[in-house]
Protein backbone atom coordinates (compact mmCIF):
# COMPACT_ATOMS: atom_id res chain seq x y z
CA UNK A 1 0.00 0.00 0.00
CA UNK A 2 1.17 3.50 -0.82
CA UNK A 3 1.08 6.25 1.79
CA UNK A 4 1.49 9.94 0.97
CA UNK A 5 2.93 12.57 3.27
CA UNK A 6 4.63 15.93 3.05
CA UNK A 7 8.40 15.97 2.66
CA UNK A 8 10.00 17.29 5.83
CA UNK A 9 12.80 19.88 5.89
CA UNK A 10 16.11 18.03 5.80
CA UNK A 11 14.74 15.13 3.71
CA UNK A 12 15.63 16.69 0.35
CA UNK A 13 18.53 14.27 -0.08
CA UNK A 14 16.04 11.38 -0.01
CA UNK A 15 14.26 12.53 -3.19
CA UNK A 16 17.03 13.79 -5.46
CA UNK A 17 18.33 10.31 -6.46
CA UNK A 18 14.81 9.24 -7.47
CA UNK A 19 14.24 12.41 -9.51
CA UNK A 20 17.64 12.28 -11.17
CA UNK A 21 17.37 8.59 -12.08
CA UNK A 22 13.91 9.00 -13.64
CA UNK A 23 14.97 12.20 -15.44
CA UNK A 24 18.17 10.63 -16.80
CA UNK A 25 16.35 7.57 -18.14
CA UNK A 26 13.15 9.12 -19.49
CA UNK A 27 13.66 12.82 -20.16
CA UNK A 28 17.31 13.91 -20.51
CA UNK A 29 17.66 12.54 -24.05
CA UNK A 30 14.95 14.98 -25.18
CA UNK A 31 16.76 18.01 -23.76
CA UNK A 32 19.82 19.89 -24.92
CA UNK A 33 22.94 19.86 -22.72
CA UNK A 34 21.86 23.28 -21.45
CA UNK A 35 18.44 21.90 -20.51
CA UNK A 36 19.94 18.99 -18.59
CA UNK A 37 22.23 21.34 -16.65
CA UNK A 38 19.30 23.68 -15.94
CA UNK A 39 17.19 20.79 -14.64
CA UNK A 40 20.02 19.52 -12.44
CA UNK A 41 20.25 23.01 -10.92
CA UNK A 42 16.53 22.93 -10.18
CA UNK A 43 16.87 19.70 -8.20
CA UNK A 44 19.98 20.66 -6.20
CA UNK A 45 19.44 20.18 -2.47
CA UNK A 46 19.77 23.89 -1.68
CA UNK A 47 17.29 24.81 -4.44
CA UNK A 48 14.71 22.32 -3.17
CA UNK A 49 15.16 23.48 0.44
CA UNK A 50 14.77 27.12 -0.63
CA UNK A 51 11.55 26.39 -2.55
CA UNK A 52 10.12 24.51 0.44
CA UNK A 53 10.58 27.67 2.53
CA UNK A 54 8.86 29.80 -0.07
CA UNK A 55 5.70 28.84 -1.93
CA UNK A 56 6.27 25.15 -2.71
CA UNK A 57 5.06 21.96 -1.07
CA UNK A 58 6.51 18.54 -1.80
CA UNK A 59 4.66 15.32 -1.14
CA UNK A 60 6.16 11.85 -1.28
CA UNK A 61 4.67 8.44 -1.94
CA UNK A 62 5.98 5.75 0.37
CA UNK A 63 5.83 2.03 -0.19
CA UNK A 64 6.90 0.76 3.19
CA UNK A 65 9.80 3.05 4.10
CA UNK A 66 10.90 3.50 0.47
CA UNK A 67 10.14 6.75 -1.35
CA UNK A 68 8.59 5.65 -4.62
CA UNK A 69 7.34 8.97 -6.01
CA UNK A 70 7.28 12.74 -5.47
CA UNK A 71 5.10 15.65 -6.50
CA UNK A 72 5.99 19.30 -5.99
CA UNK A 73 3.29 21.99 -5.98
CA UNK A 74 3.73 25.75 -6.33
CA UNK A 75 1.18 28.25 -5.02
CA UNK A 76 -1.49 25.53 -4.70
CA UNK A 77 -2.01 25.71 -8.46
CA UNK A 78 1.01 24.46 -10.39
CA UNK A 79 2.80 21.10 -10.55
CA UNK A 80 6.56 21.73 -10.63
CA UNK A 81 7.75 18.11 -10.44
CA UNK A 82 6.12 14.70 -10.64
CA UNK A 83 8.39 11.67 -10.69
CA UNK A 84 7.99 7.98 -9.90
CA UNK A 85 10.87 5.67 -9.10
CA UNK A 86 11.66 3.62 -12.21
CA UNK A 87 11.03 0.26 -10.53
CA UNK A 88 7.48 1.45 -9.67
CA UNK A 89 6.45 2.93 -13.03
CA UNK A 90 3.09 1.63 -14.17
CA UNK A 91 1.91 0.78 -10.66
CA UNK A 92 -0.41 3.79 -10.25
CA UNK A 93 1.85 5.83 -7.97
CA UNK A 94 1.92 8.80 -10.36
CA UNK A 95 -1.89 8.80 -10.58
CA UNK A 96 -2.17 8.48 -6.80
CA UNK A 97 0.16 11.45 -6.25
CA UNK A 98 -1.67 13.51 -8.86
CA UNK A 99 -5.10 12.71 -7.35
CA UNK A 100 -3.76 13.65 -3.92
CA UNK A 101 -2.48 16.98 -5.26
CA UNK A 102 -5.74 17.69 -7.12
CA UNK A 103 -7.78 17.00 -3.99
CA UNK A 104 -5.47 19.17 -1.90
CA UNK A 105 -5.56 22.08 -4.36
CA UNK A 106 -9.33 21.84 -4.80
CA UNK A 107 -9.80 21.87 -1.00
CA UNK A 108 -7.56 24.95 -0.87
CA UNK A 109 -9.84 26.81 -3.29
CA UNK A 110 -7.88 26.43 -6.52
CA UNK A 111 -10.01 26.42 -9.65
CA UNK A 112 -7.35 25.08 -12.01
CA UNK A 113 -4.01 23.31 -11.96
CA UNK A 114 -1.26 23.94 -14.48
CA UNK A 115 1.85 21.98 -15.42
CA UNK A 116 4.66 22.48 -17.90
CA UNK A 117 4.85 18.87 -19.02
CA UNK A 118 7.96 17.32 -20.50
CA UNK A 119 7.20 15.97 -24.00
CA UNK A 120 7.15 12.36 -22.83
CA UNK A 121 4.61 13.05 -20.03
CA UNK A 122 1.91 14.84 -22.03
CA UNK A 123 0.02 11.58 -22.64
CA UNK A 124 -0.10 10.88 -18.91
CA UNK A 125 -1.44 14.33 -18.11
CA UNK A 126 -3.96 14.19 -20.98
CA UNK A 127 -5.21 10.83 -19.66
CA UNK A 128 -5.87 12.56 -16.32
CA UNK A 129 -7.96 15.34 -17.88
CA UNK A 130 -5.32 17.99 -18.59
CA UNK A 131 -5.59 19.93 -21.85
CA UNK A 132 -2.86 21.63 -23.85
CA UNK A 133 -2.61 25.42 -23.72
CA UNK A 134 -0.61 25.79 -26.92
CA UNK A 135 2.48 24.52 -28.64
CA UNK A 136 5.59 22.96 -27.13
CA UNK A 137 8.11 25.55 -25.99
CA UNK A 138 11.78 25.51 -25.09
CA UNK A 139 13.35 27.73 -22.45
CA UNK A 140 16.97 27.39 -21.31
CA UNK A 141 17.06 24.05 -23.15
CA UNK A 142 14.05 22.66 -21.27
CA UNK A 143 11.25 21.49 -23.55
CA UNK A 144 7.70 21.62 -22.22
CA UNK A 145 4.05 21.85 -23.10
CA UNK A 146 1.84 24.02 -20.90
CA UNK A 147 -1.27 22.14 -19.80
CA UNK A 148 -4.13 22.77 -17.39
CA UNK A 149 -6.84 20.94 -15.52
CA UNK A 150 -10.03 22.80 -14.61
CA UNK A 151 -11.24 22.01 -11.09
CA UNK A 152 -14.64 23.69 -11.40
CA UNK A 153 -17.69 21.49 -11.29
Amino acid sequence: MTAIRQLLPGEEKRITPLIREAFDIHIAANYSAQGVIEFYRYIELAAIARRMLENHEIFIALTGQEITGIIELRNHQHISLLFVKNAYKGTGIGKTLLRYAVDRMRAGGSTQITVNSSPNSTGFYASQGFVSLGEEEEEHGIRSLSMKLDLKG
